[in-house]
């Protein structure tokens, strides 16, 4: 048996072969998706679904509720080459969420979808965005408007799927609007 190491000694090939893994693999690694988690949040990220030990479990429902999902849209501006430039998160707020039942999965579903919304009114904001710097908008109050009136729309909408799907409790609706919304998503992504 021949053993081929391109001239080096056995260490020195391990070597090699370490170091070209590496330079090759740094680019698979950097596409990676870097999700924000700590103690009090979770940014949003299509492979980080919430769980329900996510939430603080609590024994008695405020005003009929099982559950509440607290969401923050982080918005922090700056300005870049003279045009306002803003970097969006949502976030799951973990102790402001709550539930009363833990075991409910069609319940945490009804929740995460809530969370899927404030995602799509993210990715809304941010076209929104392009299109003002595209238009060469250097006025950042103009941007805070926008941003205002779609944090507007995102709260409206929110509140028509849980009138509409009962909190989740009405299974079709439910199923329709987990539909539209990740349409919806998809639709905004390709923008």
């Amino acid at each position: 048996m021949v053993k081929v190491v391109f001239g080096m000694n056995g260490r020195l090939s391990k070597l090699y072969c370490l170091f070209v893994f590496i330079a090759f693999a740094m680019p698979v690694f950097g596409q990676m998706e870097e999700v924000i988690e700590t103690e009090t949040m979770i940014e949003w990220s299509e492979s980080r679904p919430l769980e329900w030990k996510d939430y603080t479990y609590r024994r008695i429902r405020l005003k009929g509720s099982m559950a509440l999902t607290k969401v923050k849209h982080s918005v922090k501006g700056y300005m870049r080459n003279g045009l306002p430039e803003f970097e969006i998160k949502v976030l799951f707020r973990k102790p402001h969420s709550w539930t009363s039942d833990t075991t409910n999965l069609d319940l945490l579903k009804h929740e995460q979808l809530h969370f899927d919304i404030a995602e799509l009114y993210r990715r809304k904001i941010e076209h929104e965005i392009i299109k003002l710097q595209q238009s060469q908008e250097k006025n950042a109050v103009v941007y805070r408007a926008e941003i205002s009136r779609i944090l507007a729309e995102f709260n409206a909408y929110s509140r028509q799927y849980d009138r509409e799907s009962n909190h989740g409790k009405h299974k079709l609706e439910q199923a329709r609007w987990k539909q539209e919304v990740l349409n919806s998503l998809k639709v905004v992504q390709n923008k």
